[in-house]
């Protein structure tokens, strides 16, 4: 019987909120220590930060590096941070379709174009979804994964969720006055297909099933899944995803939704660092 190592922080956490004041720095829009990389004629767009091992932050769906504004400061005082706009996202080229594997291949070779010998993955929603076929096709490169908020199919969404994807994402998106309208259209490469986006959004998410469990089931390297006890993803379905995974950990953070950066932040920075075996650098 494998050794399961299941963390409860039973610490109170704020319920979950969106930023709303500005970093300092500008991720997502920092073109200073922006780059693109020319993957399979595609130009993906990367930001790095700090130095030592390289951390590779994957963001979630219709979203962008800006996802990981309240964690890149902390993470990059002890890691190389490498934050992507994953394809066909932010200012990453626009694809005529989105999929799993076809992100997960775009990143697979994205990590060979940096030379990367080895590296961590931290990655949220869709992103931690993506660092799933990473860390089961890429152990030669992927030391450890951090996956919060992954489901493997439309079975391991609630019933609201499914509901709000058929008949909520598009117009939510498109609100002229919403969150998402302001921060993240001025992102994308082509702002133009907007609808083409959250289109290939929108049937991607339907998708059945988005990774198959048996490659879940192949992943060896050290894999910690967390989840927001709020989320909208089943718990369920996310103690099956822990159980299929080889001497996984399992992280609940209570009284936290999906986006678990905002007051959580700091706590999920402190659990990452904690589980990339970093130690944290006493502050002044």
């Amino acid at each position: 019987m494998k050794n399961h190592l299941i963390i409860i922080l039973i610490l109170f956490i704020s319920p979950e909120i969106h930023a709303q004041n500005s970093p300092t720095e500008k991720y997502g829009s920092n073109l200073t220590n922006g780059k693109h990389a020319s993957i399979n004629e595609a130009q993906i767009y990367y930001e790095t930060y700090g130095e030592g091992t390289p951390l590779l932050l994957l963001h979630g769906g219709v979203g962008s590096i800006i996802n990981f504004q309240e964690c890149i400061p902390t993470l990059a005082e002890h890691f190389k941070v490498i934050a992507v706009d994953s394809p066909g996202h932010g200012r990453s080229s626009h694809l005529d379709s989105l999929s799993y594997p076809l992100m997960a291949d775009y990143i697979s070779q994205f990590i060979d174009h940096l030379q990367l010998d080895s590296l961590y993955i931290l990655g949220w929603s869709d992103g931690g979804i993506i660092g799933l076929y990473l860390a089961a096709d890429r152990p030669d490169k992927v030391k450890k994964l951090l996956a919060i908020g992954v489901n493997t199919g439309t079975n391991g969404l609630s019933k609201d969720l499914l509901d709000w994807t058929n008949n909520g994402l598009i117009d939510w998106a498109k609100d002229k006055d919403g969150w998402w309208m302001k921060t993240h259209l001025p992102l994308l490469s082509q702002p133009e297909k907007i609808d083409e986006y959250l289109e290939n959004t929108k049937k991607m998410w339907l998708t059945e099933i988005y990774i198959p469990q048996t490659k879940v089931q192949s992943i060896k390297v050290p894999t910690m899944i967390m989840l927001g006890d709020k989320d909208s993803i089943k718990k369920e379905h996310t103690l099956e995803i822990y159980r299929d995974i080889e001497n996984a950990q399992l992280c609940i953070l209570p009284n936290t939704g999906h986006y678990v950066f905002g007051k959580s932040g700091k706590l999920v920075n402190q659990i990452a660092i904690d589980f990339f075996n970093e130690k944290i650098k006493a502050k002044k």
